[in-house]
């Protein structure tokens, strides 16, 4: 839980503004005119005119709550199935998706700073690409970080579906679809909460499986 709370803070430091839930996903008031931004990464403008302090301390911030503690506690949650071929893509899943994590955070502050020095060039009348910096990098991390939810997921699945006694309602929670609810719920919330909220989606979904994770371990 301390590792998704990290990594939260992290995601507001490198993004977060008062607006609505639209407005952060579209960037709007923040992509210079004369820039042809692109669409799959409009929100990093969003941390565009943040200092340049303000996005490295975000960046290691979130990596440090990924990389390290989020990855104890999915190593934990996956080294406690039975022994065997489920545990080992259970810990193996939740390797990746630390390493997939880290790389993602690293390219968003890299992306977000290449987005700075193009706002704040002089506007010219040619309009012009987004810079692409680390965006083919950043969209592999992204990929395997879902990727590597998914596998850990439907790995704790199937470790509940074939337990004996049979496993209790919550055994079935995964981290996916706790995430992948976060995601898109927080992009319809209003302003102002939700210009803070929307870049944390991912660790609020992940706060809230550790949470009930932990609870239902103690029942």
């Amino acid at each position: 839980m301390g590792g998704a709370i990290l990594s939260g803070v992290g995601d507001v430091l490198l993004l977060g503004r008062s607006v609505s839930g639209r407005d952060f996903d579209r960037a709007v008031g923040m992509i210079p005119s004369h820039v042809d931004a692109d669409r799959r990464w409009r929100s990093l403008w969003n941390g565009a005119e943040l200092s340049t302090r303000r996005v490295h301390v975000g960046t290691v911030t979130g990596a440090v709550g990924i990389g390290v503690l989020q990855w104890l506690s999915l190593h934990a949650i996956g080294g406690a199935t039975r022994p065997g071929p489920r545990r080992r893509l259970a810990t193996a899943s939740a390797a990746a998706f630390a390493v997939s994590g880290v790389l993602t955070h690293v390219c968003c502050g890299t992306v977000i700073q290449a987005y700075r020095r193009e706002a704040s060039l002089e506007p010219t009348d040619a309009s012009r690409p987004s810079p692409r910096s680390a965006t083919p990098l950043l969209a592999v991390s992204a990929v395997g970080v879902f990727g590597a939810l998914a596998v850990f997921s439907g790995s704790l699945t199937i470790e509940a579906l074939r337990r004996d006694p049979p496993a209790s309602r919550w055994a079935f929670l995964t981290p996916l679809p706790c995430v992948l609810s976060t995601l898109l719920g927080f992009g319809l919330l209003p302003a102002p909460v939700a210009g803070y909220l929307r870049p944390a989606s991912m660790s609020i979904g992940l706060l809230l499986y550790f949470a009930v994770t932990a609870a239902s371990a103690e029942s």
